[in-house]
């Protein structure tokens, strides 16, 4: 799944080493790996509620476990010689709240939802010692926002609710760096646009072969987006990740 960051960095679940299986006959085999991960990211964004006009959604990594309602997080990844492709998918639901400076008994309840589906191919340009993939393809990104006004005086404020989803193309690149026959470095970034005026994503982990089909995949993952006209305009989330990935 070393190509979480290279669609999006994902990233997080791109960390094994690929396997090159080989038929006399037919030449490379496909291989293919599943890797389910969780991403611990802190979240920054800039949530349109309309009635108040964007506020800023802050979930620091430390109240992230009060915070999450549900997340799910996963990649799939196949490769046949030079060439493969991957798909990553990150879902996050949150919910918080905070009071407006202009109403001290007053609560702003957020709930924001986020869905990254990252799809690409890539082709092995460099093999030794480390090994590099370029990588294009596409990612679809979907917020949804719920916000509402609370208070002791009134059981429910103003009621707001949006949701909008869009595509970027991607492009970027992805290098492996094996260690020994257990462990493994690895360094993604990609960058994307489209629907967003910029998206991007960068990834540094490490990886270590527990056994012949088993992969334990940790490291760092940032990934932001800036769009105009959105329920979230603006989001930044960065953090630790870990996964075990499957061969077969």
């Amino acid at each position: 799944m070393s190509t979480i960051a290279r669609f999006c960095g994902l990233a997080c679940t791109i960390v094994a080493l690929p396997a090159w299986a080989q038929s006399s006959d037919l030449g490379p085999a496909w291989d293919f790996e599943v890797t389910p991960y969780f991403w611990a990211t802190a979240v920054r964004a800039d949530v349109d509620t309309r009635f108040i006009g964007t506020q800023r959604l802050h979930v620091p990594f430390s109240d992230l476990a009060s915070a999450l309602d549900f997340g799910a997080m996963g990649a799939i990844e196949a490769r046949k010689g030079r060439w493969g492709g991957l798909m990553d998918v990150q879902y996050v639901k949150l919910g918080t709240s905070k009071t407006p400076f202009f109403a001290p008994l007053t609560n702003l309840d957020i709930d924001y939802e986020q869905q990254i589906w990252t799809m690409v191919g890539f082709y092995r340009v460099m093999e030794g010692p480390a090994l590099v993939d370029v990588v294009g393809g596409a990612r679809y990104l979907y917020t949804k926002t719920e916000a509402s006004l609370t208070s002791i005086f009134a059981p429910i404020g103003p009621h707001h609710e949006r949701s909008q989803g869009w595509w970027d193309g991607v492009v970027g690149a992805r290098v492996l760096y094996p260690i020994d026959g257990k462990w493994s470095l690895l360094a993604y970034a990609d960058v994307g646009a489209g629907g967003s005026d910029l998206s991007w994503q960068a990834l540094a982990g490490a990886s270590y072969r527990f056994s012949e089909k088993t992969t334990v995949k940790f490291g760092y993952r940032y990934f932001s987006f800036d769009r105009d006209d959105a329920p979230v305009t603006k989001a930044s989330l960065g953090g630790p990740y870990v996964g075990v990935g499957f061969k077969f």
